[in-house]
């Protein structure tokens, strides 16, 4: 399936439609700050505006009811032990080249299933439906294919939209303290508990961390990407690993796209790396990746 996605937009967005169309192309998802990208502030208008008119036509309750009717969440990054593997977690992303067109090719069922087939631990799998109006599907299919954790990874504003998660048989969400002010974030992280899922909290800067530890979270993930080389700042992954407790897991949130990427992160030291499919499916790529892992060793609280 094609889908244009001027077409989408514009229907979400409405007047300001041409606007964030221009900050809807291939960069938004690798400048995700509001520093960054002041056309970020842009979409994020835009989902609370969607987000209105789909609690208006189906009320939270009806969609908590959904979510009661799914399987229990399985568990991710939930043992403590000191033994335990490092999770290697498939990434699941469509591409959307300047053309603004979305690739043909895209099945995110058929990739979780090639990841099911490598050997992963869980899924995650972009879920905006602000970019790709099939997402939250897409969600409910993949949670469906593959009997392993799916994470969520969404711009989450408001607790309809982890209701929504849930009812699609997501296990675990991506919160980032980036986009949500601190008592937002506290909430959300509540909801995601209460909904049986992990909350995942990412971060990028020191202060974002310090208010992310206030919170007790389980799981903090780390994404120093820079948004203008696409390069990981290994001297900021540094910085703010070492000052992560023991106690919590971290998680790589930024899809690792080279070997070498790998090698620089295990050497930091992580509990789950997040991974595009260019290593897995590659048979030469894949069994250096395995090697580069099996060498790491476990790495627990």
């Amino acid at each position: 399936m094609m889908l244009v996605l001027g077409q989408s937009v514009v229907s979400n967005i409405g007047a300001e439609g041409d606007l964030a169309l221009k900050a809807l192309d291939y960069r938004i998802f690798r400048m995700p700050t509001k520093d960054l990208v002041p056309e970020l502030e842009i979409i994020l208008a835009a989902k609370r505006r969607y987000l209105v008119e789909r609690k208006s036509k189906t009320p939270i309750e009806a969609v908590r009811a959904l979510a009661s009717m799914q399987k229990r969440p399985l568990p991710v990054l939930s043992t403590v032990a000191h033994d335990t593997p490092i999770m290697v977690i498939g990434q699941i992303r469509y591409t959307i080249p300047q053309t603004g067109a979305l690739d043909q090719m895209y099945d995110p069922v058929a990739t979780a299933l090639r990841y099911a087939a490598a050997g992963v631990d869980a899924v995650a799998l972009l879920t905006d439906e602000m970019l790709y109006a099939r997402g939250l599907d897409d969600l409910v299919l993949v949670s469906r294919a593959v009997n392993l954790p799916v994470i969520s990874q969404d711009y989450i504003l408001d607790e309809y939209q982890v209701v929504e998660s849930r009812a699609a048989g997501a296990s675990a969400l991506v919160l980032y303290a980036s986009v949500l002010e601190p008592g937002a974030l506290r909430a959300l992280m509540s909801a995601t508990h209460r909904n049986r899922m992990t909350a995942i909290i990412e971060v990028r800067t020191p202060e974002e961390l310090e208010y992310a530890l206030t919170l007790s979270p389980s799981v903090i993930g780390l994404n120093c990407r820079e948004p203008h080389t696409h390069q990981l700042n290994l001297d900021d992954f540094h910085r703010l690993r070492y000052q992560v407790p023991t106690h919590v897991r971290v998680m790589v949130t930024t899809g690792l796209k080279t070997l070498d990427e790998v090698r620089a992160v295990l050497a930091v030291g992580v509990h789950a790396l997040l991974v595009r499919d260019r290593i897995l499916f590659d048979p030469d790529q894949a069994v250096q990746f395995k090697r580069l892992v099996q060498s790491s060793g476990s790495l627990g609280g």
